[in-house]
């Protein structure tokens, strides 16, 4: 009994030490698995910290982008935009934009080109497209976007990512630059004409007088015949006056297209006006204008550069004989005045029946390349006003009561100057 009593305590505590043991292990085995999923907490509560940090940033980037950049469905319907997309879409609020198709903001003819972006962008590719917005509020821009695919972590295309900047102003410069290069090769074409014109004018000049010459030559004699019809001395007094006239065009045209150092000196300023209205009147007359003057009568002389105010009354004159045909008008006048201004200037004023200038647009008309004329270069008034300033006049604009508009510059008076 002794010995079985012993055997059973010895089990007993072989089982007691047994449970102790496995117990020690299971607890054990429970404080690594709590160690390790601490370890794991952590390091997802880093990689979330990682993560929102990385999110903080590139979305601070984004957003601070000055070009928009914006996420964009296959469908056209914007899934998400940045600051400076919604400026140039020129919207209040976000949701003007995001969750509405982005063919809202392009311009119609440049839908279709931007669905076939799309369609390329969906298929894997980038593709970049010029195209024209239109903003919430009705402006125009021209942008330029460059699309590439977004893809998720299993590899799958989910959005068009777009970085679209705008080019309106490189684009207006670069057509400003076209242009630029079209107008020298215009003045080049204008200074070669003038040379020919030159040249032309001299040979014509001595024909002219030998008309003139011949014709008076002819009256001399018809004068001193007898029984001849005055209908032939007449004849003769018209050509003789019209050959004189045509050499005073001649040198007119001569004396606009010289070259030479400009010398300002005195300058009977209703010579001049005769003297633009003489060559003017040949377009005047096809036009179907009537170009009138109203001469003020004992006039100061002005100092200036003979030629170059010749070519301002022209510009001027020119400018409204356009205007006037333009417009269709039914009174085609313009008016060339000319008076004293106070006691130390000198008028001239260009008064015309067209259809006149906006009030927003009378200092813009003196702009370079600023024109309202479809073929117009923008520089006649422009070049027109610095010769006045340069000669320390002033330009102004004034409308007329009726219709049309009136230009006047002054000149300062070769006495005081």
């Amino acid at each position: 009994m002794a010995i079985v009593s012993a055997v059973v305590m010895a089990l007993a505590l072989a089982v007691a030490a047994g449970s102790v043991w496995s117990a020690w292990r299971w607890k054990r085995r429970l404080a690594l698995a709590e160690e390790r999923l601490a370890q794991e907490i952590e390091a997802r509560r880093c990689a979330e910290e990682n993560l929102t940090e990385n999110q903080c940033r590139l979305r601070t980037i984004i957003e601070s982008e000055p070009e928009c950049v914006k996420l964009q469905a296959q469908d056209g319907t914007v899934l998400e935009m940045n600051p400076a997309g919604l400026a140039f879409t020129e919207a209040d609020r976000p949701d003007q934009v995001v969750g509405k198709s982005v063919y809202q903001l392009i311009a119609p003819e440049y839908r279709e080109r931007y669905r076939a972006l799309s369609s390329l962008v969906f298929a894997g590719n980038s593709a970049t497209l010029e195209f024209r917005l239109i903003s919430l509020k009705g402006r125009a821009r021209i942008m330029e976007t460059h699309a590439v695919p977004l893809r998720n972590a299993a590899g799958e295309i989910t959005a068009l990512l777009g970085l679209t900047r705008d080019v309106t102003e490189r684009k207006r410069a670069e057509e400003q630059a076209r242009k630029h290069l079209a107008e020298l090769a215009r003045v080049a074409r204008l200074s070669t004409m003038g040379e020919m014109a030159s040249g032309i004018a001299h040979e014509l000049n001595q024909p002219l007088a030998a008309i003139a010459n011949h014709a008076a030559a002819c009256q001399r004699r018809a004068a001193q015949a007898e029984g001849l019809p005055p209908a032939i001395l007449e004849s003769l007094d018209e050509i003789a006056s019209e050959a004189r006239r045509a050499g005073r065009i001649i040198r007119n045209v001569r004396e606009l297209v010289r070259k030479g150092t400009p010398r300002r000196a005195a300058v009977d300023v209703n010579g001049v006006v005769r003297l633009v209205a003489e060559v003017i009147d040949p377009e005047a007359r096809q036009r179907a204008v009537a170009v009138r003057l109203g001469l003020g009568e004992r006039v100061p002389l002005a100092y200036a550069e003979k030629i170059e105010i010749e070519q301002v009354i022209l510009n001027l004159v020119k400018n409204s004989i356009e205007a006037i045909d333009d417009c269709a008008a039914s009174v085609r006048e313009v008016l060339i005045g000319t008076g004293r201004n106070g006691g130390d200037t000198v008028e001239i004023s260009v008064r015309d029946t067209g259809p006149g200038i906006p009030y927003d647009l009378q200092e813009q008309v003196f702009d370079p390349f600023f024109t309202t004329k479809a073929d117009g270069m923008g520089m006649g008034l422009s070049i027109s006003r610095s010769i006045v300033e340069a000669h320390g006049g002033r330009f102004s604009v004034c409308p007329n009561p009726d219709r049309g508009v009136t230009i006047k510059f002054t000149l300062p008076a070769y006495a005081d100057a």
